[in-house]
């Protein structure tokens, strides 16, 4: 007999026929839960109210996720017995020391940014049209979690999701949370946009060969623009270096109307649309209000821009 297996009869002879509940304890056995239970590491000899009873009986905590523990026999025997007190109808046996490993699920550095990267793919519609990565400051280490049923959610350090620096990952097994924990990086939206060939000073009026579309990483770029001809014709308010993108505060449209200039007055009183002739007295662009001289009452009047060389009033 292997010097790891014992009997411990609770009779007066080993002659004496068997008729109790025989508990055999196992040599290796494998749990889930947190708790280690007497129904883990050993078999019963009968299905009985007894047998259930003992199998419910806590005895030690389980060992982390992945990992092995040995458990004494004899100390859980003790326990049990000083916990319910004498059991003469039952017959321990087996082995004398038990392996227990916890069952788990293994998460690796792969996994953990493939569910960025899903997230990302399932947010496509609040992103903007380009070339979007995350790109880790440094790999994420694996883990593991109990054996069960596992879920994920992905948060955002911004909740615009570009602009973000790292992204919090909550894994939860069975409906409890098991793992909390952030991946920090940069995330990378690589799109066309407009910058500047050359050198752009403060005044200049911007042309179509000072400008052309060039990829850059829009997440670092505050109202970028992505359309040339809303830049052409444009005057430039803060100087901007060459191959640099240009965002909307960097310049400014031109007058619609400039001062001084014939405009036409379209009055609107009650639905009915009357014409006149008047002077701007101020610069403006679309949908700016002005003040304007009528040219046949000399009154000023203030008027909002509509198009080039038209405002209206609506009295």
């Amino acid at each position: 007999m292997n010097i790891k297996t014992f009997v411990i009869l609770f009779i007066v002879t080993l002659a004496t026929p068997c008729f109790g509940l025989e508990v055999t304890f196992l040599a290796q056995a494998e749990v889930t839960g947190d708790s280690l239970t007497l129904g883990d590491i050993v078999q019963f000899s009968e299905e009985s109210e007894l047998a259930k009873t003992l199998a419910s009986q806590v005895i030690a905590p389980a060992p982390p996720p992945g990992q092995t523990t040995g458990i004494d026999a004899r100390q859980v025997i003790t326990r049990i017995i000083k916990r319910n007190g004498p059991m003469d109808a039952v017959f321990w046996k087996g082995s004398s020391a038990i392996s227990v490993t916890r069952r788990s699920i293994q998460v690796s550095k792969k996994e953990i940014l493939q569910l960025i990267d899903t997230f990302l793919a399932e947010n496509r519609n609040r992103l903007p049209q380009a070339d979007i990565s995350f790109k880790p400051a440094a790999l994420p280490l694996p883990f593991q979690v109990p054996d069960g049923t596992v879920s994920y959610e992905v948060i955002p350090s911004n909740p615009h999701i570009i602009g973000s620096s790292r992204f919090t990952i909550i894994c939860t097994v069975d409906g409890k949370v098991r793992k909390n924990f952030s991946v920090r990086g940069h995330l990378e939206a690589i799109a066309p946009v407009v910058v500047a060939t050359r050198k752009l000073r403060y005044g200049d009026i911007i042309g179509p060969d000072m400008i052309e579309l060039a990829p850059r990483d829009i997440s670092r770029i505050e109202n970028y623009i992505t359309t040339p001809e809303s830049v052409a014709g444009a005057s430039v308010k803060r100087a901007v270096s060459r191959g640099t993108a240009i965002d909307t505060e960097a310049i400014e449209q031109p007058p619609m109307i400039k001062r001084g200039e014939f405009v036409k007055i379209i009055v609107n009183h009650n639905g009915m649309l009357l014409a006149a002739t008047g002077i701007a007295r101020t610069n403006g662009r679309k949908d700016d209000i002005i003040r304007v001289r009528n040219a046949h009452s000399n009154k000023l009047i203030f008027c909002r821009i509509q198009a080039p060389g038209i405002v209206e009033v609506t009295i």
